[in-house]
C-alpha cells in the first residue's frame, strides 16, 4: 500500500471515532515511562471507568475498587445514574455514572470479588405503555 493511501485510510478510521474515543486512543499512545504512569495512576483514581452493561433483566455495573477503599465507599442511584462517594483522595468528591437504561429503585445489590465492586440493578420492565384508542370516522 502506497503512503497516501495509508494515510487516507488512518484519516478514515480516526473519523470514525467519537472524541471521547479519540482522546482515549491518545492517551493511551502517549503514556509511556514511570513519571506518566504514576500521572495516570492518580487520575485513574479520581476518575474510575466502570464497565457498564445491561441484559434482558439486570444492569451490572462493576468497579475496579482496592479492598482497603471499601469502608469509606458510599454508593447511591437513582432510576439513570450511579454516585459514588468517599473515595481517597478526595473523600468530599461524587463521581456520577449514567446507566443504560431506567432501573428500578429497589432490590439492588454489590458483591465484591478479587478487586471488583459489582453491583446489580433491577431493570424497568419496557412494557409501560398504554393503548391509545382510535376513533372510527
Amino acid at each position: 500500500m502506497n503512503q497516501s493511501g495509508l494515510e487516507k485510510q488512518m484519516e478514515q478510521l480516526l473519523s470514525m471515532l467519537s472524541p471521547e474515543q479519540f482522546g482515549n486512543l491518545m492517551k493511551q499512545g502517549l503514556s509511556s515511562g514511570t513519571a506518566q504512569e504514576a500521572d495516570r495512576d492518580e487520575e485513574s483514581r479520581s476518575s474510575i471507568q466502570p464497565a457498564i452493561f445491561e441484559t434482558h433483566d439486570y444492569v451490572f455495573v462493576r468497579l475496579p475498587i482496592k479492598e482497603e477503599e471499601l469502608p469509606s465507599l458510599k454508593l447511591y442511584h437513582t432510576n439513570n445514574r450511579v454516585i459514588l462517594s468517599g473515595l481517597p483522595p478526595n473523600t468530599e468528591e461524587s463521581l456520577t455514572y449514567p446507566l443504560p437504561c431506567l432501573v428500578k429503585k429497589k432490590g439492588a445489590k454489590s458483591s465484591y470479588k478479587d478487586g471488583i465492586l459489582e453491583i446489580i440493578l433491577f431493570k424497568i420492565p419496557d412494557s409501560q405503555y398504554s393503548e391509545i384508542s382510535v376513533p372510527e370516522w
